[in-house]
C-alpha cells in the first residue's frame, strides 16, 4: 500500500482500502472517495476474478463493482469499481486525476513515460503481463 501512499492525493483512502487474499495472494484495493472516482485490479484467472468481485461487491467505497472479462486467454480480466474511466486512453493526466493521484505524481509519471521506451505496467498489479486489457490500466504514477 506504500505505492498508493506516495501517489494518492488523499492517502487517507488507504485506511479504508482492503487487501483481498485469494489462494494466498493479496490484492490491494483502494476505494473511491474525494477526487478518486474509480479503481481496478487486473487478474489472470477466472476464480480469482470472481472472488475479488464477490469480496468487493456491497463494500463501502466500492460502488458498481463489475468485471471486464478478457476475450483473449493471454490478457487478464479486470475487476472495476466506481465511475467509468475517461474514454481517452491517451490522456494520462485525465486518467491520473480520475484515479485520485496527486498532480506531482501525475507529472512525474508523464515525465517518466516521455523518457521511457518500456511498455506500460498495470496500475493495480504492477505486472505488464496483464496490461493489454486496455491502455487505461497504466501504472507507475
Amino acid at each position: 500500500m506504500s505505492w498508493y501512499r506516495e501517489r494518492l492525493l488523499d492517502p487517507a483512502l488507504i485506511t479504508a482500502g482492503v487487501v483481498v487474499v485469494v489462494k494466498g495472494v493479496g490484492y490491494p484495493t483502494v476505494p473511491v472517495g474525494g477526487l478518486r472516482r474509480g479503481g481496478y485490479v487486473n487478474v489472470a484467472d477466472d476464480v480469482t476474478t470472481r472472488c475479488l468481485h464477490e469480496a468487493l461487491t456491497g463494500r463501502d467505497g466500492f460502488p458498481r463493482v463489475r468485471v471486464r472479462w478478457s476475450l483473449c486467454p493471454s490478457v487478464c480480466h479486470t475487476v472495476i469499481w466506481g465511475d467509468e474511466p475517461p474514454r481517452d486512453d491517451e490522456d494520462d493526466v485525465a486518467q491520473g486525476r480520475f484515479y485520485g493521484y496527486s498532480e506531482e505524481a501525475i507529472n512525474r509519471f508523464v515525465e517518466e513515460l516521455a523518457h521511457s521506451t518500456r511498455p506500460r505496467e498495470s496500475q493495480e498489479t504492477g505486472s505488464s503481463a496483464c496490461s493489454s486489457t486496455s491502455r487505461t490500466n497504466s501504472k507507475r504514477l
